[in-house]
């Protein structure tokens, strides 16, 4: 027991966890009354967020929320109103005194035209033959710049996240005896921290340092009813950076640059139903297939062995042309990537073939369509085919590598509680008209229930070569599925999950078990079988929500028979946790269910931050280290180690 390690943590959280007072609620200040009207507006209630910058900017004037309130009344309806505000900030000579002037201008009313002059009694002269009109010059507002009219008052930074994290992830074994390591109590996130039922639907497991810039523009189009806009997404994990590895790419790099074009089919002032046309000219990693985060396919992003395109060089660019309207969406697409791969070329000179490796370009196509059949049932289709290079096999060298496969999902759902999408597959726009709010507080309305049940369905092929006929390749298929039901009742949440992947999924981006090849048909792959219950309750008042995690997985296994040199027969099983996350058995063992369970216990200090206790287990009993036979002294043998981990935490986060 390393009692040593919990005495500092200990006093560590008599100095950190808040002690609640209740002081008499203070007159908001302008910053506050700011920050609500921000979050009225990203839930469209114009009029409020219009009726609260009025205040802020009453109780501390200023040219930015002057600015905010003259865009708002333009979203409101109420030009003149607008205008007022924006001839105001003019007079003021302020930085941004010229672009209000400019909007000022913009909504002047149109200037009534004169009464005709009646004519003068009397003989009408001939008329003058016309001269030939010159073509008559573009209006001013035709030869303004695009960009122009978009400066975004928002942020340029979005969905950021700032973690102060305190802990120890296991309490219980010496630093070394288990994998991964887990050091002394320190300050830091750990990968350990996240259970396997933590986050489901993205990538990231909340406690990470990290922003993302998005330099944004948008502006209409020169032709009735178009849209442009783009944005430059940069993901800066400040974690990354400040590890001093010098490697720029795990700190610096794309996160979901586009170039997009909307064009309205409808009514000219309603969005939708609309047809764009959404260009990513560096990576398409967002631009996935399937519908939970962690059963989704066709991303690109080879740094967490999450790029359907093996031995990818650079990043995968590409395009997609999509229609929306109330009740149906639909959706084709493409991408690119530069694999190498063996290719046959002809010696100069010769008539001998060598093989060569060069980069070569593959293509994946996707395509998928969502219907809104009812208000409390939609259903989503997708497929897509991906080139996944050439064999560089002795047996199959030069044939094709390639995965095709389709995913399905069912939503039955309250009204007033859609179909759920995974933030990571979001556009990162920078609309000073519609703001992005990734993390918007949670709203809690006492006595109303909402739920939602979906079920979803992934069946893949991948031709890879027969493992056991040489020469030959196969299409192995690999199938996973989901089971959600969540439920919010007043200030009550509750959720309910079962996941089912089988081998050649959980490693579908390797892919397989030995790359590019099938299971031997003589081994036995076990899926892994996966199932949570996560439940909290918010109290308004002090702004607490104590809650319970609890999960099960069976992991899933890869057993391979053979015979000792002793002739006996005897069982070798390999646990795949996920791909690159192994554990070797000790012979004739088998896997054993997995069981992990946190408490926790958050504060909400604002909108923006809060902090967070937490307690967790894990009682896995599949966990080995090598160690030398005691009876023998010189041989190596896989034995089991304490299969218990107890870790606990203090988290001080914020998010905007």
């Amino acid at each position: 027991m390393r009692t040593s390690r919990v005495l500092p943590f200990a006093l560590t959280l008599l100095v950190s966890t808040p002690v609640l007072a209740q002081p008499v609620p203070a007159a908001p200040t302008a910053t506050e009354l700011r920050d609500q009207a921000r979050q009225a507006l990203a839930a469209g209630e114009v009029e409020r967020a219009c009726e609260l910058l009025k205040k802020s900017d009453a109780a501390e004037p200023g040219e930015d929320v002057a600015f905010e309130l003259a865009q708002c009344l333009e979203r409101a309806g109420k030009p003149a109103d607008a205008r007022q505000v924006y001839e105001r900030i003019g007079a003021q000579g302020g930085a941004r005194a010229e672009e209000a002037k400019r909007r000022a201008e913009g909504l002047a009313p149109a200037p009534v035209p004169a009464a005709p002059v009646p004519a003068a009694p009397g003989p009408v002269a001939p008329k003058a033959p016309e001269a030939p009109t010159a073509p008559a010059a573009a209006p001013a507002a035709a030869t303004s710049t695009l960009g122009e009219d978009v400066k975004a008052w928002y942020r340029d930074y979005v969905d950021t996240r700032l973690s102060w994290t305190f802990g120890d992830d296991d309490l219980i074994h010496q630093t070394g005896q288990a994998q991964p390591l887990s050091p002394n109590i320190s300050i830091g996130d750990r990968k350990q921290y996240r259970l396997f039922f933590d986050n489901l639907n993205s990538r990231f497991g909340g406690r990470e340092n990290l922003t993302h810039l998005a330099l944004y523009a948008k502006a209409p189009g020169f032709i009735d009813r178009l849209e442009t806009e783009a944005s430059l997404v940069l993901r800066f994990d400040i974690g990354a950076l400040s590890q001093n590895t010098n490697n720029v790419n795990q700190a610096l790099y794309d996160a979901g640059t586009f170039i997009r074009l909307a064009v309205r089919l409808g009514e000219k002032d309603k969005p939708i139903p609309n047809l764009s046309f959404t260009f990513w000219p560096i990576d398409t990693d967002r631009f996935r297939l399937g519908y939970l985060y962690d059963l989704s396919w066709g991303g690109t992003n080879a740094a967490i062995n999450q790029s359907i395109f093996p031995r990818i060089q650079g990043s995968s660019p590409g395009a997609k042309v999509q229609f929306d309207s109330e009740a149906v969406s639909a959706f084709f697409g493409f991408k690119t990537a530069t694999i190498v791969q063996p290719t046959e070329t002809l010696t100069p000179g010769t008539s001998e073939v060598e093989v060569i490796r060069v980069g070569q370009t593959n293509y994946g196509l996707l395509g998928g369509l969502g219907v809104q059949a009812h208000e409390m049932f939609r259903f989503d289709l997708g497929g897509g085919y991906f080139q996944q290079g050439r064999f560089d096999l002795p047996d199959v060298s030069g044939q094709a590598v390639y995965t095709v496969g389709g995913s399905a999902r069912i939503t039955v759902h309250h009204p007033d509680m859609k179909a759920p999408q995974s933030t990571d597959f979001l556009l990162y726009r920078n609309d000073p008209q519609k703001p992005l709010q990734i993390f918007k507080p949670e709203k809690y309305e006492s006595g109303k229930t909402l739920w939602q049940v979906l079920g979803e369905g992934t069946v893949l092929g991948q031709n890879l070569k027969d493992f056991d006929v040489t020469g030959a390749t196969r299409l192995q298929p690999a199938v996973a599925g989901a089971l959600q039901v969540n439920v919010k009742s007043g200030f009550f949440r509750v959720s309910a999950t079962g996941i089912v992947r089988d081998l050649p999924f959980v490693l579908r981006n390797q892919p397989s078990f030995v790359p590019f090849e099938t299971i031997p048909s003589e081994a036995k792959a076990g899926p892994e079988f996966f199932g949570a219950l996560a439940a909290d309750y918010h109290f308004d008042g002090p702004k607490l929500t104590p809650g319970l995690g609890f999960g099960v997985q069976l992991p899933a296994t890869f057993k391979a028979s053979s015979v000792d040199a002793g002739g006996n027969a005897i069982d070798r099983v390999v646990v795949v946790r996920q791909q690159g996350n192994l554990a070797i058995l000790p012979v004739n063992e088998s896997a054993l269910p997995i069981i992990q369970t946190r408490a926790s216990l958050r504060w909400d200090a604002s909108t923006i931050l809060s902090a967070l206790l937490w307690l967790q287990y894990m009682y896995d009993p599949n966990g080995t280290f090598v160690e030398r036979d005691p009876s023998e002294g010189t041989v190596v043998q896989r034995t089991f180690i304490s299969p218990s981990f107890f870790g606990l935490g203090t988290s001080v986060q914020a998010r905007f």
